[in-house]
C-alpha cells in the first residue's frame, strides 16, 4: 500500500506567496528616463512667485515629471521653464506630489502637470525631444578626439 502525505501550509509560507504592494508601481502612465535642465519657480496661492530653483527632470510621464534639486519647494505650486530646440521658453505649471531629500542631499520631487491634456503633451513632447537631441549631440562630440 502507497502511503500519503498530507502538506498543510503555514501562514508564513502562504504570507511570502503574496506579493509586496508596496513596491507594485501604482501609475496610470509609465515613466520615461530624461536628463533635461529646469527652472522651478514656487508658486504662492495667489499666482506669485516665491522663490526659483534650479533642477533635472528625471523623468517623465503623460501627466507628472520627476525632478532633482538643489533646494526643497516652499509651496505645492510650481511652475517648470526651459528652453526648447526651437529657442522658445517652454512652461508649464504643476501640483507637488511629494518632495523629499536624498541621500545626494538632492532633492527628489514629484510633480503632477496642470493645464489641458493638448499643452501637457506638448509640453512632454518638448522634454523628450530635447533630451534625445542633446543625447545624441553628446554621443558625436564624445566620439570626436
Amino acid at each position: 500500500m502507497g502511503r500519503y502525505v498530507l502538506k498543510i501550509e503555514t501562514y508564513s509560507e502562504t504570507a511570502t506567496a503574496v506579493p509586496d504592494t508596496d513596491k507594485i508601481d501604482k501609475r496610470k502612465h509609465s515613466r520615461v528616463p530624461i536628463c533635461v535642465p529646469i527652472s522651478c519657480v514656487s508658486i504662492d496661492t495667489e499666482g506669485m512667485p516665491l522663490d526659483q530653483n534650479m533642477g533635472i527632470i528625471t523623468d517623465v510621464s503623460q501627466t507628472g515629471v520627476g525632478i532633482e534639486a538643489h533646494n526643497d519647494v516652499r509651496s505645492d505650486r510650481l511652475t517648470l521653464t526651459f528652453v526648447d530646440l526651437d529657442k522658445n521658453i517652454a512652461e508649464v505649471e504643476g501640483k507637488v506630489v511629494f518632495s523629499r531629500r536624498a541621500a545626494s542631499n538632492m532633492y527628489k520631487i514629484g510633480l503632477l502637470l496642470h493645464g489641458d491634456q493638448s499643452e501637457i503633451l506638448g509640453f512632454v513632447k518638448k522634454l523628450i525631444r530635447f533630451h534625445h537631441y542633446t543625447k545624441k549631440q553628446n554621443a558625436s562630440t564624445s566620439g570626436q578626439g
